[in-house]
Protein backbone atom coordinates (compact mmCIF):
# COMPACT_ATOMS: atom_id res chain seq x y z
CA UNK A 1 0.00 0.00 0.00
CA UNK A 2 1.43 3.40 -0.66
CA UNK A 3 2.27 5.18 2.43
CA UNK A 4 0.83 8.89 0.57
CA UNK A 5 -2.42 7.38 0.75
CA UNK A 6 -2.50 7.79 4.95
CA UNK A 7 -3.44 11.42 5.47
CA UNK A 8 -4.00 13.29 8.07
CA UNK A 9 -6.60 15.87 8.44
CA UNK A 10 -5.06 19.07 10.66
CA UNK A 11 -8.16 21.23 9.98
CA UNK A 12 -11.54 20.39 12.16
CA UNK A 13 -13.34 22.20 9.65
CA UNK A 14 -11.73 19.81 6.52
CA UNK A 15 -12.36 16.90 8.57
CA UNK A 16 -16.26 18.16 8.77
CA UNK A 17 -16.51 18.43 5.37
CA UNK A 18 -15.20 15.76 4.11
CA UNK A 19 -17.06 13.37 6.70
CA UNK A 20 -20.47 15.28 5.25
CA UNK A 21 -19.16 14.40 1.75
CA UNK A 22 -18.66 10.70 2.88
CA UNK A 23 -22.19 10.12 4.45
CA UNK A 24 -23.51 11.83 1.43
CA UNK A 25 -22.41 9.23 -0.96
CA UNK A 26 -23.37 6.07 0.98
CA UNK A 27 -21.03 6.28 3.72
CA UNK A 28 -23.35 6.18 6.55
CA UNK A 29 -21.74 3.08 8.61
CA UNK A 30 -19.79 4.33 11.03
CA UNK A 31 -17.37 3.53 14.10
CA UNK A 32 -14.82 6.14 15.54
CA UNK A 33 -12.20 6.09 18.27
CA UNK A 34 -8.52 7.40 19.25
CA UNK A 35 -5.34 6.13 18.75
CA UNK A 36 -2.12 6.97 19.80
CA UNK A 37 1.14 7.75 17.87
CA UNK A 38 2.72 4.60 18.72
CA UNK A 39 0.05 2.67 17.15
CA UNK A 40 -1.37 4.28 14.57
CA UNK A 41 1.14 2.32 12.14
CA UNK A 42 -0.67 -1.05 13.04
CA UNK A 43 -4.22 0.62 13.17
CA UNK A 44 -3.98 1.73 9.20
CA UNK A 45 -2.40 -1.39 8.31
CA UNK A 46 -4.89 -3.74 10.57
CA UNK A 47 -7.85 -1.90 8.53
CA UNK A 48 -6.02 -1.95 5.33
CA UNK A 49 -5.56 -5.85 5.91
CA UNK A 50 -9.45 -6.43 7.01
CA UNK A 51 -11.32 -3.74 5.22
CA UNK A 52 -9.22 -2.30 2.14
CA UNK A 53 -9.86 0.98 3.26
CA UNK A 54 -6.96 2.84 0.93
CA UNK A 55 -8.54 1.65 -2.50
CA UNK A 56 -8.34 3.92 -5.52
CA UNK A 57 -11.52 5.59 -7.07
CA UNK A 58 -11.84 2.55 -10.12
CA UNK A 59 -11.49 0.11 -7.52
CA UNK A 60 -14.38 1.33 -5.34
CA UNK A 61 -16.54 1.18 -8.59
CA UNK A 62 -15.66 -1.98 -9.31
CA UNK A 63 -16.56 -3.05 -5.90
CA UNK A 64 -19.91 -1.37 -6.12
CA UNK A 65 -21.03 -2.78 -9.11
CA UNK A 66 -20.42 -6.43 -7.74
CA UNK A 67 -22.89 -4.90 -4.79
CA UNK A 68 -20.21 -5.46 -2.03
CA UNK A 69 -19.90 -2.27 -0.04
CA UNK A 70 -16.41 0.35 0.45
CA UNK A 71 -15.25 1.26 3.52
CA UNK A 72 -12.78 4.63 4.15
CA UNK A 73 -10.44 5.62 7.07
CA UNK A 74 -10.06 9.09 8.02
CA UNK A 75 -7.56 10.15 10.37
CA UNK A 76 -7.17 13.49 11.81
CA UNK A 77 -4.80 15.43 14.24
CA UNK A 78 -7.55 17.69 15.91
CA UNK A 79 -5.82 18.53 19.10
CA UNK A 80 -1.79 18.74 18.15
CA UNK A 81 -1.17 15.70 20.46
CA UNK A 82 0.20 12.42 20.98
CA UNK A 83 -2.53 10.87 19.63
CA UNK A 84 -5.63 10.64 16.22
CA UNK A 85 -8.70 10.61 15.95
CA UNK A 86 -9.63 7.68 13.57
CA UNK A 87 -13.31 7.67 11.11
CA UNK A 88 -13.99 4.22 9.82
CA UNK A 89 -16.66 4.70 7.29
CA UNK A 90 -18.90 2.24 5.05
CA UNK A 91 -21.71 1.60 2.88
CA UNK A 92 -24.78 -0.55 2.58
CA UNK A 93 -23.39 -4.25 1.30
CA UNK A 94 -21.54 -6.69 2.02
CA UNK A 95 -18.40 -6.27 3.77
CA UNK A 96 -15.96 -7.16 6.90
CA UNK A 97 -16.61 -4.13 9.01
CA UNK A 98 -20.70 -4.94 8.87
CA UNK A 99 -19.46 -8.55 10.64
CA UNK A 100 -16.53 -7.52 12.95
CA UNK A 101 -16.92 -3.56 14.33
CA UNK A 102 -19.84 -2.02 15.98
CA UNK A 103 -21.04 0.32 13.25
CA UNK A 104 -23.74 3.03 13.90
CA UNK A 105 -25.55 4.84 11.42
CA UNK A 106 -24.94 8.36 10.78
CA UNK A 107 -28.60 8.95 9.97
CA UNK A 108 -30.52 7.73 12.56
CA UNK A 109 -30.64 9.94 16.26
CA UNK A 110 -28.94 7.60 17.96
CA UNK A 111 -25.97 6.91 15.60
CA UNK A 112 -24.40 10.21 14.23
CA UNK A 113 -20.77 11.38 13.82
CA UNK A 114 -19.69 13.76 16.25
CA UNK A 115 -16.49 16.29 16.00
CA UNK A 116 -15.35 18.35 18.88
CA UNK A 117 -18.78 19.45 20.23
CA UNK A 118 -20.77 19.13 16.68
CA UNK A 119 -22.76 16.27 15.11
CA UNK A 120 -23.54 15.67 11.51
CA UNK A 121 -27.24 14.91 10.50
CA UNK A 122 -30.27 15.74 8.42
CA UNK A 123 -32.42 18.56 8.61
CA UNK A 124 -35.56 19.70 6.71
CA UNK A 125 -35.07 22.40 3.95
CA UNK A 126 -37.70 25.23 4.30
CA UNK A 127 -40.02 25.14 1.78
CA UNK A 128 -38.33 28.57 0.06
CA UNK A 129 -35.50 26.87 -0.02
CA UNK A 130 -37.37 24.16 -2.28
CA UNK A 131 -38.02 21.38 0.40
CA UNK A 132 -36.51 18.28 1.72
CA UNK A 133 -33.79 17.84 3.94
CA UNK A 134 -29.98 18.28 3.77
CA UNK A 135 -27.19 16.99 5.26
CA UNK A 136 -25.44 19.61 8.12
CA UNK A 137 -23.44 19.64 10.98
CA UNK A 138 -24.97 21.93 13.67
CA UNK A 139 -23.76 22.37 17.74
CA UNK A 140 -25.04 19.71 20.17
CA UNK A 141 -27.11 20.48 23.16
CA UNK A 142 -24.03 20.73 25.30
CA UNK A 143 -21.90 22.44 23.13
CA UNK A 144 -24.61 25.53 23.37
CA UNK A 145 -25.03 25.13 26.85
CA UNK A 146 -21.69 25.76 27.33
CA UNK A 147 -21.73 28.83 25.40
CA UNK A 148 -24.69 30.50 26.99
CA UNK A 149 -22.36 29.57 30.35
CA UNK A 150 -19.73 31.09 28.56
CA UNK A 151 -21.34 34.48 27.67
CA UNK A 152 -23.34 35.08 30.87
CA UNK A 153 -19.89 34.43 33.02
CA UNK A 154 -18.26 37.11 30.53
CA UNK A 155 -21.21 39.28 30.96
CA UNK A 156 -21.00 39.91 34.82
CA UNK A 157 -17.43 39.80 34.98
CA UNK A 158 -15.45 43.04 36.16
CA UNK A 159 -13.69 42.87 33.28
CA UNK A 160 -16.33 41.98 31.02
CA UNK A 161 -15.42 45.40 28.38
CA UNK A 162 -11.53 43.31 28.39
CA UNK A 163 -12.91 39.95 27.80
CA UNK A 164 -16.08 40.50 25.62
CA UNK A 165 -13.74 40.84 22.13
CA UNK A 166 -12.12 37.50 22.75
CA UNK A 167 -15.19 35.93 23.34
CA UNK A 168 -17.00 36.95 20.32
CA UNK A 169 -13.87 36.16 18.51
CA UNK A 170 -13.79 32.76 19.69
CA UNK A 171 -17.39 32.04 19.08
CA UNK A 172 -16.65 33.54 15.25
CA UNK A 173 -14.02 30.47 14.88
CA UNK A 174 -17.23 28.10 14.55
CA UNK A 175 -17.63 26.13 11.50
CA UNK A 176 -20.11 28.32 9.19
CA UNK A 177 -22.34 25.46 8.05
CA UNK A 178 -25.70 26.32 7.75
CA UNK A 179 -27.27 25.19 10.87
CA UNK A 180 -24.37 26.25 13.22
CA UNK A 181 -24.50 30.00 11.02
CA UNK A 182 -28.49 30.20 13.00
CA UNK A 183 -26.49 28.71 16.20
CA UNK A 184 -23.86 31.23 16.12
CA UNK A 185 -26.88 34.05 15.02
CA UNK A 186 -29.23 32.94 18.11
CA UNK A 187 -25.61 33.10 20.38
CA UNK A 188 -24.88 36.94 19.59
CA UNK A 189 -28.42 37.33 20.39
CA UNK A 190 -28.31 36.09 23.19
CA UNK A 191 -24.86 38.24 24.39
CA UNK A 192 -26.17 41.63 22.65
CA UNK A 193 -29.70 41.12 25.35
CA UNK A 194 -27.32 40.18 28.31
CA UNK A 195 -24.91 43.14 27.32
CA UNK A 196 -27.90 45.56 27.28
CA UNK A 197 -29.23 43.87 30.61
CA UNK A 198 -26.00 44.46 32.61
CA UNK A 199 -26.62 48.06 31.31
CA UNK A 200 -24.27 48.54 28.35
CA UNK A 201 -25.05 49.56 25.15
CA UNK A 202 -24.98 47.31 22.56
CA UNK A 203 -23.72 48.97 19.97
CA UNK A 204 -19.92 49.05 21.88
CA UNK A 205 -20.28 44.94 21.39
CA UNK A 206 -17.53 44.23 18.90
CA UNK A 207 -19.70 41.96 16.30
CA UNK A 208 -18.29 41.16 13.17
CA UNK A 209 -21.86 40.62 11.48
CA UNK A 210 -23.10 37.38 10.25
CA UNK A 211 -20.63 34.36 10.29
CA UNK A 212 -19.81 33.76 6.73
CA UNK A 213 -20.45 30.17 5.16
CA UNK A 214 -17.46 27.37 5.18
CA UNK A 215 -15.45 27.70 1.96
CA UNK A 216 -15.04 24.30 0.43
CA UNK A 217 -11.33 23.42 1.54
CA UNK A 218 -8.45 21.60 -0.16
CA UNK A 219 -7.44 18.33 0.54
CA UNK A 220 -3.84 18.80 2.12
CA UNK A 221 -0.70 16.48 1.11
CA UNK A 222 0.37 15.74 4.49
CA UNK A 223 0.49 12.04 5.80
CA UNK A 224 0.86 10.11 8.26
CA UNK A 225 4.23 9.96 8.02
CA UNK A 226 4.58 13.41 8.18
CA UNK A 227 2.90 13.73 11.61
CA UNK A 228 4.69 10.88 12.98
CA UNK A 229 7.77 12.67 12.32
CA UNK A 230 6.28 15.68 13.42
CA UNK A 231 5.81 14.10 16.37
CA UNK A 232 9.01 12.71 17.01
CA UNK A 233 10.88 15.96 16.56
CA UNK A 234 8.22 17.36 19.02
CA UNK A 235 9.49 14.89 21.47
CA UNK A 236 13.16 14.54 21.05
CA UNK A 237 13.74 18.66 21.80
Amino acid sequence: MSERKRQVIRYKTLLMQRLLDLVRHGYHHHVSGVVSAGRAQALCEKFEERYDVFLNMNQRAYRKALGKANARLMLADLERGDSLHWFLMVTDGEHAAHRLENLKDALAHGGRVHVSGYELLRLPHSKAAGGGVRLTWRMTTETERQWRFQIRSTVRSRRADDLVAGLVRSLYQTPGFHTTRYQVGKLVAFLSAEWERSGRKVETLPLPGALPYVRRMADEDFTLDDWLAGHAARHDN
